[in-house]
């Protein structure tokens, strides 16, 4: 679909959600005229039960058509920056130099977008597309099939020895060793975490590293207008920029099974590949949400077992929103946040506001499974499901049990944190390369091989107020 489609079809259900509006307000006033035609000030029951209902529809279609306008916004952005962006590269294809402006604003890349395209991160080396593109493979992202043909005679000697990455964790099983993974087979690993992350399939954008450190631009600061008097200075304001810089870490994944699964299954190729996305997926979404947090002081209970300094681990969510925007996490009272039952939304609303009170546009949640059951599990006095808020049902939830459940004073293993955030504003470095090592001696005694896969990456948020998060609920 083109972003012309796109901004039709996003016309076409704001219309639909005007009509609903209206229709709804005509039916309300109808109700009102009739009784006043009567002489009568007061409503009977039928009528006090249609007015209930059409002022009901009216509040959703006016909140539809409000998260619609937000949508048709980011669209019409979204068309601009890329009418920008053609008119640049055009200009540097008949070498001319782009506008210094225009520009700016481009590898500023600020642009909260549909789901399917995410701001348009630019490398600030190169120019190049920096984040793999929603839908699009790995290994088709510039950079990373650049480096492919680069290593393909390396590559075309390990695949066709072995022909799939089981078969060579299969050799590898009797001996221990190190080896790097092909391209073409490491980028099928990330793509499959890619599919198993929560917080890329919230619109977190992976940004291909080449080198240890990458930077990105980003617009730090919005221009501002003032009103002057006639004949007076106008004073600059332009935007401000910066880069987002990514460092690589460290992650490693141990996958372990016995030596007679490895020499026999017919599948090993499909399971090694799936369980060591799985290990790198879950992990990647603790540390983009947790990094960086220690016990004490201002961070408090975090729920694990273990710390995440920084380094070695990257600085998520949670921590830099700490460091750098405090204001944007809410609760963390001493005994937790009670949920309550008439209001169950409210301290959802007040996270997802938060975002908003900085001009910025959050398109999902992320929280556990037994917040999501609390939340699911609330009812009015006749026992019928509360309908849930407009605000909290337009955002797209994700239940992710890496977002624990842990104590808080009086609140015993139910106090949790809630995340929303614009995920697009999330990047998630990723190293070209995955490397796996067999250690056969250390569970030689029990008949087992371990694979351990080692990713390289980092994670780093371009908007910090793009996020908002609320610690200590307490859920189910």
């Amino acid at each position: 679909m083109t972003l012309d489609d796109l901004i039709l079809q996003i016309e076409v259900e704001k219309a639909m959600a005007v009509q609903r509006r209206d229709t709804a307000t005509a039916a309300v006033k109808r109700i009102l005229s009739r009784a006043q035609a009567e002489g009568r000030d007061y409503l009977t029951p039928d009528e006090d039960d249609a007015m209930k209902a059409e002022s009901e529809k009216r509040e959703r279609a006016t909140a539809d058509i409000k998260g619609i306008d937000a949508k048709l916004t980011r669209a019409r952005q979204a068309q601009a920056d890329e009418a920008r962006i053609e008119a640049d590269q055009a200009q540097r294809r008949a070498g001319a130099q782009p506008n210094g402006r225009a520009f700016e604003e481009t590898i500023g890349g600020r642009r909260s977008g549909p789901a399917d395209t995410g701001p348009r991160w630019v490398r600030r080396t190169d120019d190049k597309p920096a984040v793999v593109a929603r839908g699009q493979r790995f290994a088709d992202h510039t950079i990373v099939s650049e480096y492919a043909a680069r290593r393909a005679m390396q590559d075309q000697h390990i695949v066709g020895h072995h022909g799939s990455l089981g078969e060579m964790v299969r050799a590898m099983s009797t001996t221990s060793g190190s080896a790097l993974v092909p391209t073409v087979w490491a980028g099928n690993i990330i793509d499959r975490a890619r599919n198993q992350s929560r917080v890329l399939q919230a619109g977190a954008q992976v940004v291909p590293m080449d080198a240890k450190t990458v930077q990105i631009g980003r617009l730090a600061g919005d221009p501002t207008a003032a009103f002057r008097a006639e004949g007076s200075l106008i004073a600059a304001s332009d935007p401000t920029f910066d880069n987002v810089t990514l460092e690589a870490k460290t992650m490693s994944a141990l996958v372990v099974g016995s030596l007679e699964w490895f020499q026999d299954a017919e599948n090993v190729d499909e399971v090694v590949s799936n369980a060591i996305a799985q290990a790198m997926a879950t992990e990647l979404d603790r540390q983009a949400l947790f990094g960086g947090l220690t016990t004490g002081g201002e961070v408090g209970a975090t729920g694990f077992n273990a710390t995440f300094p920084t380094p070695p681990n990257p600085r998520g969510v949670l921590a830099t929103l700490l460091a750098v925007a405090s204001s944007s996490v809410l609760g963390s009272g001493a005994n937790g946040t009670a949920i309550t039952g008439a209001t169950p939304w409210n301290e959802i609303l007040d996270t997802i506001f938060t975002v908003r009170q900085y001009n910025e546009e959050p398109n999902a949640i992320l929280w556990n499974a037994k917040m999501a059951q609390k939340l699911a599990k609330t009812y009015d006095t006749t026992g019928q499901p509360l309908t849930m808020a407009p605000d909290v049902a337009g955002l797209e939830r994700y239940i992710t049990n890496q977002i624990p459940s842990f104590t808080q004073g009086t609140a015993t293993g139910t106090a949790t944190d809630v995340f929303v955030g614009d995920w697009t504003q999330l990047l998630v470095g990723q190293r070209l390369d995955v490397t796996i090592q067999t250690l056969t001696e250390r569970y030689a005694e029990y008949g087992q091989v371990g694979i351990v896969a080692h990713w390289r990456g980092d994670v780093a948020l371009a908007r910090p107020r793009a996020f908002s998060v609320y610690r200590y609920l307490i859920g189910a």
